[in-house]
């Protein structure tokens, strides 16, 4: 039930174009409830992120366009131009700040020791930088040489397995500096 309340723009766009087939219906729901969703995340949490919005006015953007071409290609661009933002996001930060996603994305846990060498930490950012640019290409591959069907699968499953697997390499590449065997010795 979370996961629904959490991503329901996402299962709104889902529903949408596996039931009219329609891309640029299915992203016209997916702006109206991500509106939604950030509208109600800002009365209850008083705060609201600027990489959520710019996704946002992107997306609405490309579904405006999609709509006044009547051409669903502008919606297949905005998964690549996503994750080409967030890759570059990534590399300004580890210029310009020394910040590495992989700690960004742990750091409520805990997961990784602060001990963890900076020259590991940027081989993982750059693993993050290079796959994301190259999923960017990837995609619009597919979307031009494949149906919107399957563009569609491509880019549900993808990303899900894109990431999970990008966080997996990670805490490979990490397993050293991580906290997870103190916590099994204090357990014993």
């Amino acid at each position: 039930m979370t996961f629904i309340k959490e991503n329901y723009p996402i299962v709104g766009f889902i529903a949408a174009y596996l039931l009219t087939k329609n891309l640029i219906l299915a992203a016209a729901i997916w702006s109206g409830l991500t509106l939604i969703q950030m509208i109600a995340h800002y009365f209850t949490k008083k705060e609201l992120k600027t990489s959520h919005v710019a996704l946002f006015f992107v997306g609405l953007a490309l579904v405006a366009l999609a709509y006044y071409f009547n051409d669903d290609d502008f919606i297949k661009w905005k998964t690549s131009i996503a994750v080409w933002a967030g890759a570059l996001f990534i590399l300004i930060r580890q210029l310009a700040s020394k910040k590495y996603v992989i700690k960004d994305l742990t750091k409520s846990s805990g997961l990784i020791k602060d001990s963890a060498p900076e020259s590991l930490l940027a081989k993982t950012n750059w693993l993050w930088i290079i796959t994301l640019a190259s999923y960017g290409g990837l995609n619009l591959y597919i979307a031009f040489n494949f149906s919107t069907d399957f563009w569609f699968y491509f880019k549900l499953i993808s990303m899900f397995v894109l990431l999970f697997g990008l966080l997996i390499i990670s805490m490979i590449m990490l397993k050293d500096h991580l906290h997870i065997e103190e916590e099994q010795n204090h357990q014993k």
